[in-house]
């Protein structure tokens, strides 16, 4: 569950996990008996042995859905937010002086942090606002969400796009530190990251995994998940991916319409 399981959070991840092993019993399946809290590479993420996994939507659906199966589209805690769809917001320090999109263009020399280059919570959702592309070329690679956060507050960027619930976990474990932030926008709303399979697994086994997925998930988490399986977490409020919703994989196409509504890139990047 690379997006989400922040170390702080491991103990809700693996409670998440123990759900749909026990559907899995259920099922007939003997699935492994924990998750490997680490980050992976697109690779490990495409490996024919992978059992479970979570991926960012838009670069599924573009490049690697003939390889990762779909499973089910996560739910995340966010109110503005139908199920199974999210957002993102646009933040800036405070103090800037930017109080819109329209203030971050016109500024011209604002600095823009981004987690990974095709992720589309952190980049594509602003191709139809900005010059992503000349974005990238200048701006702060940081590696994940929270680093971003981190990236504008300290000064090293001036803006950037967060995946609304990657907010909510660093809201949960860092609240006073939001009151250097100002929320400018909030991106249109998209299906949420897809939960998946390697499509090497068989058609009978996915199918029972899918079931066990959505019978472990569909219902909701709600607030129990936030002790996780090792006991309270010394963090406020419950995980913010709470569920799963079976939207099916044509959903995704919007990545596909977006892809060719984006403008020709200016320079390559990975």
């Amino acid at each position: 569950m690379p997006l989400y399981d922040w170390p702080e959070y491991h103990g809700d991840t693996d409670a998440l996990w123990d759900r749909i092993r026990t559907a899995g019993r259920d099922e007939g399946l003997d699935l492994p008996p924990g998750l490997e809290h680490r980050n992976h590479s697109i690779s490990a993420w495409m490996d024919d042995g992978l059992v479970f996994s979570q991926l960012c939507g838009s670069p599924w659906y573009r490049h690697h859905r003939a390889r990762a199966r779909y499973l089910a589209s996560s739910v995340l805690a966010l109110q503005e937010a139908p199920a199974g769809q999210y957002f993102s917001h646009v933040i800036v320090r405070d103090g800037l002086g930017l109080c819109t999109l329209d203030d971050i263009e016109q500024a011209g020399d604002a600095r823009f942090a981004f987690n990974e280059p095709d992720s589309q919570s952190g980049v594509h959702c602003l191709r139809p606002r900005f010059d992503m592309d000349a974005q990238l070329a200048g701006g702060l690679h940081s590696g994940g969400h929270r680093h971003s956060i981190d990236a504008v507050l300290a000064g090293d960027a001036d803006f950037a796009a967060i995946d609304a619930c990657s907010f909510r976990l660093y809201a949960g474990l860092y609240p006073a530190r939001l009151n250097g932030l100002r929320i400018v926008a909030q991106t249109p709303l998209r299906p949420a990251p897809v939960l998946i399979t390697a499509a090497t697994l068989d058609a009978d086994a996915a199918e029972r995994l899918q079931r066990s997925v959505l019978t472990a998930l569909a219902g909701g988490l709600g607030d129990g998940l936030s002790a996780g399986r090792g006991g309270q977490q010394d963090h406020a409020g419950s995980h913010a991916f709470v569920g799963a919703a079976n939207l099916g994989a044509e959903a995704y196409r919007v990545f596909e319409d977006d892809a060719r509504a984006m403008p020709a890139r200016s320079t390559p990047h990975a």
